[in-house]
């Protein structure tokens, strides 16, 4: 309820956290520490939610989990030998995969922090904050927030799409043909296309002698176009390759 008096409070101050321990483990010095999945601290394995740094070595490998903890720093900078790193990588993503192994490469690793100066050859100096690195729900992210910086290759395809967009036919290829002349018929080149596809032409600009498609079929790497006679040199065709969805 709302407060109606004065209510002193417990602070923590700066950027560290003491954890629990998970049973028969130790921690040392320096060690990144992750989280096991039952909210008890670890040396951090991939893919583990990370926790920060260990201050000092915690031996709980004869005790039950919980009988001591882990005091860490939650942000802050650190310098770190990372495999390749340039010294173009400064605010590239640092991912760990283990508790003393940091690496650019994002895999099943987990997230730590950003690269903020660059050392020497595969030394460099990461910021890190556990409180930008913990997984976000749907309903924290801001609208607008994915870009097409954000979203992996290859994440996007048809079977993620909502249930209510269910296209029939995806466009392959899309462009504009000049006409050649010399007869009705006319290959326009579309490189990947084949008999399955379903070819849409219309005339963009009519020439001198004004024609009208009569067909357009899909062929391999091909559309044919019929006109009701020789459309010269002077006729426009714009094109749309379909192909079923799946």
């Amino acid at each position: 309820m709302a407060l109606t008096e004065d209510t002193p409070r417990t602070y923590e101050l700066g950027d560290v956290n003491e954890l629990p321990v998970a049973a028969s483990t130790t921690i040392y010095e320096g060690s990144a520490v992750g989280d096991n999945g039952s909210g008890y601290a670890r040396p951090l394995q991939a893919g583990d939610p990370f926790r920060g740094f260990a201050e000092a070595k915690v031996d709980n490998s004869t005790g039950s989990a919980g009988d001591k903890n882990v005091r860490v720093l939650t942000r802050g900078k650190i310098k770190a030998s990372i495999s390749g790193l340039a010294i173009t990588d400064v605010g590239a993503d640092i991912y760990m995969s283990d508790d003393g192994t940091f690496t650019k490469t994002a895999g099943s690793n987990t997230s730590i922090g950003v690269v903020h100066r660059w050392v020497s050859s595969g030394v460099g100096i990461v910021a890190f904050d556990v409180a930008e690195t913990q997984t976000v729900g749907t309903s924290e992210i801001a609208a607008d927030a994915i870009t097409s910086a954000k979203i992996a290759d290859d994440a996007v395809s048809l079977e993620h799409l909502d249930s209510g967009i269910t296209p029939t036919h995806i466009v392959v290829a899309a462009g504009e043909h000049t006409t050649t002349g010399g007869g009705a018929s006319e290959e326009i080149t579309v490189t990947g296309a084949t008999s399955s596809d379903l070819a849409v032409c219309v005339l963009k600009t009519q020439g001198a002698t004004p024609r009208v498609i009569k067909t357009a079929a899909a062929g391999t790497n091909k559309i044919t176009v019929t006109f009701d006679g020789d459309p010269s040199t002077d006729h426009v065709v714009t094109y749309l390759l379909l192909r079923a969805a799946s």
